[in-house]
């Protein structure tokens, strides 16, 4: 069985994967710092960062968050739902979940 070789991490690495945290996925701040995905997710866990990405970036986001914003603004205004849904080109239970904050990407 092959011996792996294990490299001490560097302050700057920990910098990147804090400051990525969030924004990118593990394997893209691997390519970035140059160690494998399972590396990052390890050293992130051992630091206590959470890697699950946030708005926008969320893999299971259909909409952007300022469309979202956008919609609970035209609420706020008076305008109704199915008119909200029809402008944005949304269903209009998505509206209505998102202007009553009932679901939140």
């Amino acid at each position: 069985m092959p011996k792996t070789r294990r490299y001490a991490w560097v302050r700057a690495e920990i910098m990147i994967i804090r400051q990525c945290a969030g924004t990118m996925t593990a394997l893209q701040i691997a390519v970035l710092i140059g160690r494998t995905d399972t590396a990052v997710r390890c050293k992130a866990a051992e630091l206590g960062v959470s890697l699950r990405l946030h708005g926008d970036r969320h893999q299971s986001a259909r909409y952007r968050q300022e469309d979202i914003e956008l919609a609970r603004q035209m609420h706020a205004a008076g305008i109704f739902r199915h008119d909200i849904a029809e402008k944005l080109e949304m269903p209009r239970g998505a509206v209505k979940q998102f202007i009553y904050f009932e679901r939140r990407i």
